[in-house]
Formats: structure tokens, sequence, C-alpha cells
């Protein structure tokens, strides 16, 4: 939230159980407006490939995130 308060733009990237914590840290640092890109869980114990696609699958909202007017 520091680097996004600076206006550095950031992305958090977690798995739906975390979701409402990353909220609440985001409202509780002054980030009302922050969302963080949600994957499936569980993310432990899955393989490479398995994230890779993961992650190919967010990779748009990723770089809609960082990009977005503040």
């Amino acid at each position: 939230m520091t680097l996004e308060n600076r206006g550095i733009p950031t992305v958090v990237i977690c798995t739906e159980p975390f979701t409402n914590s990353a909220l609440l840290h985001a409202r509780t640092f002054g980030s009302p407006r922050f969302q963080p890109v949600n994957i499936p869980h569980p993310l432990g114990g899955l393989g490479l490939g398995q994230v890779r696609e993961r992650a190919t699958a967010v990779q748009d909202m990723i770089v809609a995130a960082l990009t977005r007017e503040a």
C-alpha cells in the first residue's frame, strides 16, 4: 500500500480466501479503491504448468490494474 499511496502502480495477486484480508489492508492503509487480482485457491502444491495457466488466465487483469487511472 505504501507504493500505491505514492502513485506507483501496484497489484496484489491472491487466492480467493485472502481477498477480504487484502481489501481490509488496503482500506486500513489509505487505499480504499485498491482491488487485488484473484486466482483460484489453492496455489500451494501446484506444478509449474498449473501456476503458469493461472497466471496466464489473469494477465489481462494484472495489466489493467497496473495501467488504470488513479
